[in-house]
């Protein structure tokens, strides 16, 4: 009898790995600590599948996909990039809108966020963190708030580029900037709201942020299942309570 059970659980087992699946997931690194509590959730209704995500800049990620790197979901910190990827033909659904971006003024100098961005024409500002436009949509907002606050010039030579917006939050908290335009996702949940101030929508581009399936998803059922669970009303409560602003 003893065997038997053995016998059955061993049985068991393999089917639930072949049951099991994975895919591999691009997230901008706005999503990250949003995405890992969505992750947590879906594991809890599906615990047998694996999502393994890869947190970057939207356009350093793109180039890795343009060379071969198969993600089976593309979410980006803007629609353009999933839009580029669909006019290639290599998207197997069109581009979604999962969050709507947003960017604050972030200082660990509390004295500093009191003044706004006027702050950044402070002389005690050497450094200013924003990530960089050529990799980041966060970095694009960054260039049309100072432009759009007569700040260029202030601004130029203070600049300091992450390679993604992650890193232009750890060069404020590292002391590496006085202060930085950063994703308000990456420092609501984390941050005194004293070290913070949201930046005024209308003085940037919609950040619309949008996924696409790749190519990669199509006989990948989870892609579609996890796709669609990212637009639940239970994902997008978790985009929100980070700063996002929700789309469903």
């Amino acid at each position: 009898m003893k065997k038997i059970l053995i016998t059955v659980a061993v049985v068991l087992s393999l089917n639930s790995a072949l049951l099991a699946d994975s895919i591999k997931v691009f997230a901008a690194s706005s999503t990250k600590l949003a995405m890992q509590k969505v992750i947590e959730k879906f594991n809890v209704a599906n615990p047998n599948d694996e999502i393994v995500i890869t947190y970057s800049s939207t356009g350093k990620a793109y180039a890795q996909f343009s060379n071969g790197f198969a993600y089976d979901i593309f979410m980006a910190a803007d629609s353009t990039y999933p839009a580029k990827i669909d006019e290639d033909k290599n998207a197997i659904t069109k581009p979604e809108v999962y969050a709507l971006g947003a960017v604050a003024l972030f200082s660990t100098n509390k004295e500093l966020i009191k003044k706004g961005l006027e702050a950044l024409r402070d002389e005690k500002v050497k450094h200013i963190s924003i990530a960089n436009p050529r990799l980041a949509p966060y970095g694009v907002a960054a260039q049309e708030i100072l432009k759009n606050y007569s700040l260029e010039d202030v601004a130029k030579p203070k600049l300091v580029l992450g390679d993604n917006i992650a890193q232009s939050v750890q060069f404020v908290d590292s002391g590496a900037a006085e202060i930085g335009l950063v994703a308000y996702s990456l420092i609501k949940t984390k941050r005194d709201a004293d070290e913070f101030m949201l930046i005024d929508k209308t003085k940037y581009s919609l950040m619309e942020q949008a996924f696409v399936l790749t190519k990669y998803a199509k006989d990948k059922p989870l892609a579609k299942k996890f796709a669609e669970f990212i637009l639940s009303n239970e994902a997008q409560d978790i985009f929100e309570e980070f700063g996002f602003g929700r789309v469903k």
